[in-house]
């Protein structure tokens, strides 16, 4: 039986078949050494990126947050309104600073002198006229707040700084024409004769039997007891009549109450705000810390990931370079 030998193929397509496979096998490694280019320099600069911005992050700090200071401007005291309050009691305490003494009896003073100047002349003739000791229990209440910073309710330096604030706003609001228009319509306001139905109880003496009763003679003689005289409460309505301002007039002081009071409250109630808003930040700021460390540790490893992929770049440059030398090398 003969034998079947395969032809080997010629060597001119095995030349061609080995330039062919050099041809896609050189494509091949520039599309992987341009792709690893690409992805490196992206890692690259992500790396950078995040490595910055981990850095301001970390950089921060809480303590930095400065909480806004509060204020009150003149125009939102205008349009207060009369709260319904009641005169605060002087405390008995401690010993008080004799600085702050002074402090607050010269501010009294000042503050009386403005409600004089700017408030008092609108006043009615049937209005009780206020002795500074008595607009001082009326509105400050010095010595509460002596009592208070000597316990250490109430911080003095604060208190000084909110009571001066308090002094130029109103002073301000004092000469806006919407404060002087209502306090002219009091001026001038005319009282009107107001009738009322008042409910009220009197005190009567009625006679009733009280079989239990043994104060009268033949109190055991049918019907058993005697009778006796008791007081009784009887309800009734009276109609009064009173001389009033028209509904809505607020007297001077009223005024001035309103606005001082508003005064606080907007202060207090911006105040807490400010501080919530701060207290935010600070926390804002102690994530942020955290956030950056981690993302300053994933840019590291980023960057790693970029050194692995210049090493595989390198070996591809490396075989490059023995290819184009061994093809240099053949002869031609």
């Amino acid at each position: 039986m003969d034998e079947v030998y395969e032809e080997a193929p010629p060597p001119a397509l095995r030349e061609r078949f080995g330039s062919a496979l050099d041809r896609a096998e050189h494509i091949y490694l520039r599309l992987l050494r341009a792709a690893i280019l690409v992805i490196a320099t992206g890692l690259l600069l992500y790396a950078a990126w995040l490595g910055v911005w981990s850095l301001y992050k970390i950089s921060q700090s809480p303590s930095s947050v400065k909480e806004t200071p509060a204020s009150v401007s003149a125009d939102e005291l205008t349009s207060a309104d009369t709260p319904a309050t009641v005169s605060p009691q002087t405390p008995q305490g401690p010993q008080v600073d004799p600085e702050q003494r002074r402090y607050y009896a010269g501010f009294v003073q000042r503050y009386h002198a403005l409600f004089q100047a700017r408030f008092e002349p609108f006043r009615q003739k049937d209005d009780k006229q206020l002795s500074r000791d008595q607009f001082d229990d009326a509105f400050i209440n010095s010595q509460g707040r002596l009592q208070s910073a000597a316990k250490g309710d109430l911080n003095f330096g604060e208190d000084k700084a909110d009571l001066e604030a308090l002094l130029a706003t109103m002073t301000d609001a004092a000469g806006k024409p919407q404060t002087h228009e209502r306090l002219q319509r009091y001026k001038t306001a005319q009282k009107v004769r107001v009738s009322k139905q008042v409910d009220r109880t009197r005190i009567e003496v009625r006679s009733g039997w009280n079989s239990s009763s043994m104060n009268c003679p033949n109190w055991y003689l049918s019907p058993i007891g005697c009778s006796e005289a008791r007081t009784v409460e009887v309800p009734y309505t009276e109609t009064v009549t009173t001389m009033e301002l028209p509904k809505g007039t607020e007297s001077h002081s009223q005024i001035f109450r309103a606005f001082q009071d508003r005064f606080f409250a907007l202060l207090h109630e911006r105040r807490e705000t400010n501080r919530a808003e701060a207290a935010r930040k600070r926390d804002e700021i102690s994530v942020g810390n955290l956030v950056g460390k981690l993302t300053l540790w994933n840019a590291l490893r980023i960057l790693g990931g970029f050194l692995v992929l210049m090493f595989f770049f390198l070996l591809i440059a490396i075989e490059r370079h023995q290819r184009r030398m061994a093809r240099e090398d053949q002869p031609g």
